[in-house]
């Protein structure tokens, strides 16, 4: 079962929430990895990107049309309300809300320290009793002593920092050629000898054991120049070409002969973004060369237990699909396709956690951070990032799941569970963490993609054993030195006042305001009921429509909680609603703006 590439279906963000409102796809780390934080998001969770295809073939931006877009908010206009004051009414403006401090401003990205404004109690509901809102929360705040509005443009990744992170991750050890590799999964099945499907594009490709056959220069090329020295590899052309032509690519892998297996990938696309990405494991040998940001492992918090990954009762949308009966068709062209019946193999057994006896993680939380910050020190990078959240999670490589059948023709799961602090930095604008709620895209034409910028670390007691730094941004100017704010007086009323239409227009909530509640009852839908526990002052990246190069870094106020369905099951979690602190508009965390 590989990940390296999702259907335009695969989509679960949400217009206004930014994370997926269903929790889905707890995973992945592509800008992502969302996890719990405290004084963070209620989640930093992965989410699925579309990776397929052209990206030319659809014309509309699925969950936006209904979206209350004011054509106005330019960065223009937001720079001029921030240098001389908010206004929500053309005959009134309000005053700067007091959310400064005496103190001298935060050097560097350090995270300032967080304190309480007010505790902000009120409850309201839709009309037909279907969404109920219930707010006893914290206002959280940084102490700083300004609030400025940066001008932000797309960076990537250079030669100089892959070449740094290959020196500090791995010294002198030789790379191969990871674009030559067969993913675990297909040379398992291989070795199996199960017969090649035509789908997996196989053709060019090595196992594991012949890798060492092409050695790699750590240097980044331009795809398309790479195109005629990958003529014989399929997946080249039917992958990298076709996603990323015009973009830059890096990926090398170690030859495991140590015991260890590393790679060490860095892509750069116009359309998808940027990001390095390296993981080494005594364990599995990572297929790593993805476009999209981010490690291609799944992880989650020790908490939720080691079988949290397919557990229904605790992870109602699991990401890993339990294995259906097919029933083989035959298409008019000839062609032979497999239909799942939608209901679970009677073969499958079930599934099945072995921990690892290498990837441990004894390490305190405090040696895990030092290990992290000295290696972005070392990386030239710590000194535009703060720790946003620190967790000690079971992660797994879904490539390498057991299944082989028993004589009886049955079969089951078995997930090789290692451990490590998942470490998360962010970039701080004078002690405010920028967050990322979602990302910017189109369909229009050429598909573009702007996510968050974020930096993720994993360490366990093999040292730092996962680096993702992904979509960084270039700071341009800072163009307004203290943005005036609105109260909060302000921003509350205008949460209450849209808190309810945000949910209506998102994907998981669509239209259920017009929905009554006895013809929701007869559809086996209720009640949702939201609890919104913090409520806290983030930085956020806000663009201009069909503007994918520059933004603006600015303050929005997030409303964070778990939404609960009839049944009081956990439905999702994160930030359900951003205000723009400056003008006071709701951010569309999908589209950002």
């Amino acid at each position: 079962m590989t990940n390296d590439c999702h259907s335009e279906e695969s989509r679960h963000l949400q217009a206004y929430g930014g994370k997926n409102m269903r929790d889905k796809k707890n995973t992945r780390i592509n800008r992502i990895t969302k996890k719990a934080a405290s004084l963070i998001l209620a989640g930093l969770m992965a989410t699925s990107l579309p990776a397929c295809g052209s990206g030319s073939a659809d014309t509309t931006e699925p969950g936006t049309s209904r979206a209350p877009i004011d054509h106005t908010k330019t960065a223009r206009n937001l720079v001029k309300q921030a240098e001389e004051g908010a206004v929500t009414d053309s005959s009134e403006s309000t005053k700067q809300g007091d959310y400064t401090t005496d103190g001298a401003s935060v050097p560097g990205g350090q995270a300032a320290n967080m304190k309480e404004l007010e505790q902000m109690k009120t409850t309201f509901s839709s009309e037909n009793g279907l969404l109920n809102i219930e707010v006893d929360a914290p206002v959280l705040i940084p102490e700083c002593d300004a609030y400025p509005i940066l001008s932000v443009s797309r960076g990537t990744i250079d030669d100089a920092l892959l070449k740094k992170a290959k020196e500090l991750l791995l010294g002198d050890t030789r790379l191969y050629d990871g674009v030559r590799l067969l993913s675990p999964d297909i040379e398992a099945a291989l070795s199996r000898g199960e017969e090649p499907d035509p789908m997996w594009k196989i053709k060019g490709q090595v196992p594991y054991s012949e890798i060492g056959k092409y050695p790699v220069e750590v240097r980044l090329s331009g795809v398309s120049e790479l195109s005629k020295d990958y003529s014989d590899v399929e997946e080249f052309s039917d992958y990298y070409e076709s996603l990323m032509k015009d973009g830059d690519l890096f990926y090398g892998v170690t030859d495991g002969k140590d015991g260890t297996y590393a790679n060490l990938c860095v892509t750069n696309s116009r359309r998808y973004g940027s990001s390095l990405k390296y993981f080494k494991s005594k364990d599995y040998n990572v297929h790593s060369g993805l476009v999209l940001p981010g490690l291609n492992i799944y992880s989650w918090p020790v908490g939720e237990g080691k079988d949290y990954l397919y557990n229904e009762a605790k992870n109602p949308t699991m990401p890993i699909g339990l294995p259906s009966k097919v029933t083989e068709i035959k298409m008019e062209n000839g062609e032979t396709q497999y239909v799942g019946d939608g209901k679970v193999d009677p073969d499958f057994t079930g599934c099945t956690t072995t921990d690892s006896e290498t990837e441990t993680n004894n390490l305190t939380r405090d040696e895990a951070v030092r290990q992290a910050e000295e290696l972005l020190q070392r990386l030239g990078l710590q000194k535009d990032y703060a720790l946003a959240a620190s967790m000690d999670e079971y992660f797994t490589d879904p490539q390498h799941i057991t299944s082989e059948k028993d004589a009886d023709g049955k079969y089951g799961y078995e997930f090789l569970v290692g451990r490590a602090w998942h470490l998360v930095f962010q970039r701080g604008v004078n002690g405010n963490l920028v967050e990322n709620y979602g990302e910017k895209y189109t369909y229009r034409g050429e598909k573009k993609i702007w996510s968050g910028e974020v930096i993720e670390v994993f360490v366990n007691d093999n040292g730092i054993i996962g680096l993702a730094v992904s979509d960084p941004l270039n700071v341009e100017e800072v163009v307004v030195e203290n943005g005036k704010l609105l109260s909060f007086e302000e921003i509350r009323k205008i949460y209450e006042e849209s808190q309810l239409e945000a949910l209506n227009q998102s994907t998981s909530f669509d239209s259920i305001l017009s929905v009554s509640a006895e013809d929701a009852e007869k559809a086996g839908e209720g009640k949702f009921t939201f609890k919104v526990d913090q409520v806290s002052l983030r930085y956020v990246l806000i663009s201009e429509k069909n503007e994918y190069e520059r933004g603006l870094l600015v303050p929005v106020w997030s409303f964070e909680g778990v939404c609960y369905d009839t049944h009081d099951n956990v439905y999702a979690k994160g930030s359900f609603l951003q205000i723009n602190a400056v003008d006071g508009t709701v951010y569309n965390a999908e589209i950002g703006y």
